[in-house]
């Protein structure tokens, strides 16, 4: 990591100070307001002081914003007219179904998948699996 300048650095309230370490080792771990821990030689006094771990944080965000895969919205690349009629009502009535088995199994909502079928240029849900692991389905004897 590229060294923090501390006078640019945010300034934070220190919220505890906790010495820690043996005798000729000891560091004060400075726990700021923002979450980050400074340690630093000696106890600051000061109500406030710099912290370099919010540099770094925001450093770290830019790279990984910079990294993120964008992905298109489907529903702006698809017009209006080709999406088949009811395509809402049938999937929150499929949400719906989905969270009612989940609730009456207890199980993961990840094992329970319902099926929609276009029937005649509507959406339908046809049918719900639910996939039980052996672990998951000797829970229920």
């Amino acid at each position: 990591m590229e060294p923090v300048n501390r006078k640019k650095a945010p300034q934070q309230e220190v919220v505890e100070i906790r010495r820690v370490g043996s005798w000729g080792r000891v560091v004060y771990q400075h726990k700021l307001a923002c979450g980050h821990v400074e340690s630093r030689k000696r106890p600051s006094t000061a109500p406030k002081i710099a912290c370099t771990w919010c540099v770094y944080a925001e450093r770290k965000d830019e790279e990984l914003k910079a990294l993120a895969i964008r992905q298109p919205d489907l529903n702006d690349a698809l017009d209006e007219d080709i999406l088949p009629a009811g395509l809402e009502t049938a999937e929150e009535e499929a949400v719906a179904i989905k969270a009612a088995i989940v609730r009456a199994l207890g199980c993961a909502a990840e094992a329970v998948d319902v099926v929609l079928e276009d029937n005649e240029g509507t959406l339908e849900v046809s049918g719900a699996i639910v996939f039980l692991d052996a672990l998951q389905a000797r829970s229920y004897l």
